[in-house]
């Protein structure tokens, strides 16, 4: 199949000089031949615009979607590429059989090759880009996209016509199934798979991990692959590892915030065991970190303390591989979990010592060497975990007062915001407030039937919906709707 290029000569388009091109983004700019940006400044700055509560993806951004709606594939191609900070040789690196010449082609309109549905989905698969993502290409809207189908209020998209075009790029027929790991990695697919890491977790604060999970677990395949069956020398093989720890790490996280936490502690430990040798002590105690808070999380479920000791074990790890890291971000995240962790042991003054920690650390301010992956790291984060604390020790009033806090912030990422809320009418209905506990349940299950998909936040509900009946009857729908979107197929 074959679509149509509508990149013919327009009337009204800017008449080139030799020494000019067209920018293939927006089609308007007229850029120097010689600049070596994939595109103009108003394209690459309107990709950019993002913040900690409206995050843009790599695959799915405004300028991306437009370029799509408008069948502007070239576009499509050097917008990504921009995102992703690649220069034309390191996409062609990604792909099998492309060259620099041939992505230079796309990119000017002299070749259609995207055109042909095959090699689209062939380029969108390489980069492990979600076929999903392609969504305004084949429906002709810009309002489409990976999670918007989900997301938006309206609900204006009829299903059926979502679910056709969905179909249309799922296909098995089009493409055979499986990765084939490149004969020889360079620093591009490491640069890329780093790069795909930190857009999964700056994304998981707006749509949750049941959104993101699949595609996760793509990324983490492809570089198992990578790492065992492609050639590479000592310093790729170096970099391999450490971007397959970070993806597992994220991932890790993903498959917790989905409500699967065996498939967590598995990936979890697959991180930890790529951290040992991978030379990052930030990106260790970042690991070992995650790991703490899913054993935290199962202590509390289970109410064992062997989850909670395991937990202070792994901060220790991290602590002391963040010892002589610069971040203050990253070592108050590794106190915030730690005085989870003590509170849960009944250690009460260890718990509000380490609370304190966290408050010197972020008292530094931010730090050239924070991650972007921990953007959430602040002070209503902290707040947040001041609260559970609270609520762990037995203060109820303290815990609610802390919790409703957190979500006064504006600035608060949805995914957070639905936890938090969550969370807040699980400590109202401990406190004995049934009517507050379910007015701020049905407003937490608001969030996951339209915005966020978190299994561990409608798991906080559960006791609301032992309670009343009204309540369990909207919570199992919920359920049931978050439980097909997890096991949905690629």
């Amino acid at each position: 199949m074959v679509m149509e290029d509508p990149c013919l000569p327009a009337l009204g388009r800017p008449k080139l000089m030799p020494n000019q091109k067209l920018c293939p983004g927006c089609r308007k700019t007229l850029l120097s031949r010689y600049n070596p940006e994939p595109v103009c400044g108003l394209c690459r700055r309107a990709a950019e615009q993002h913040s900690i509560s409206a995050p843009v993806w790599l695959w799915d951004t405004e300028p991306i979607r437009k370029a799509l709606t408008e069948m502007n594939l070239g576009g499509v191609l050097a917008l990504l590429r921009s995102s992703a900070g690649l220069t034309q040789q390191e996409m062609a690196d990604l792909v099998p059989g492309w060259t620099k010449t041939r992505v230079t082609r796309i990119e000017s309109g002299e070749r259609g090759t995207l055109y042909d549905i095959r090699e689209l989905l062939a380029w969108a698969d390489a980069i492990c880009m979600p076929r999903e993502a392609l969504l305004p290409l084949f429906l002709g809207r810009s309002d489409t996209g990976p999670e918007l189908w989900w997301t938006s209020e309206e609900q204006s998209m009829d299903r059926r016509t979502f679910n056709g075009g969905l179909l249309a790029l799922t296909a098995s027929a089009f493409l055979p199934d499986g990765f084939v790991p490149p004969s020889q990695v360079g620093r591009a697919h490491v640069n890329y798979l780093k790069t795909c890491a930190d857009e999964l977790w700056t994304r998981d604060w707006s749509v949750g991990g049941v959104v993101l999970l699949r595609q996760a677990l793509k990324l983490v395949g492809r570089a198992k692959a990578m790492l065992d069956e492609s050639d590479y020398n000592e310093g790729i093989g170096l970099g391999l590892i450490q971007a397959g720890a970070h993806l597992a790490n994220c991932t890790s996280f993903l498959a917790f915030d989905a409500g699967d936490l065996a498939l967590a502690r598995r990936l979890s430990q697959e991180a930890a065991t790529l951290s040992d040798s991978g030379e990052d002590s930030a990106l260790r105690a970042h690991v070992y970190a995650t790991m703490a808070m899913q054993s935290t999380a199962l202590a509390r479920v289970s109410r064992r303390r062997g989850p909670a000791r395991e937990a202070l074990r792994a901060l220790k790890i991290a602590a002391d591989s963040a010892k002589h890291h610069p971040s203050p971000k990253l070592h108050a995240l590794i106190d915030m979990r730690t005085a989870t962790v003590k509170a849960l042991l009944g250690d009460e003054a260890g718990a509000h010592s380490s609370i304190s920690a966290a408050k010197r650390e972020l008292d530094r301010g931010s730090h050239p060497d924070d991650w972007q992956s921990l953007g959430f790291v602040t002070w209503t984060e902290l707040s947040g975990h001041e609260a559970r604390v609270a609520s762990i020790v037995g203060d109820d009033q303290k815990a609610t007062t802390l919790f409703q806090r957190v979500l006064d912030d504006a600035a608060l990422a949805p995914r957070n915001r639905t936890f938090y809320r969550a969370t807040l009418a699980e400590t109202r209905l401990a406190a004995g407030d049934t009517a507050g506990a379910l007015e701020t349940g049905h407003a937490t299950l608001d969030d996951l039937e339209k915005t966020v998909g978190s299994v561990r936040a409608l798991e906080a509900l559960q006791p609301l919906a032992d309670l009343n009946s009204d309540f369990h009857d909207r919570y199992a729908a919920v359920a049931d709707d978050l439980a097909t979107k997890v096991t949905s197929p690629a």
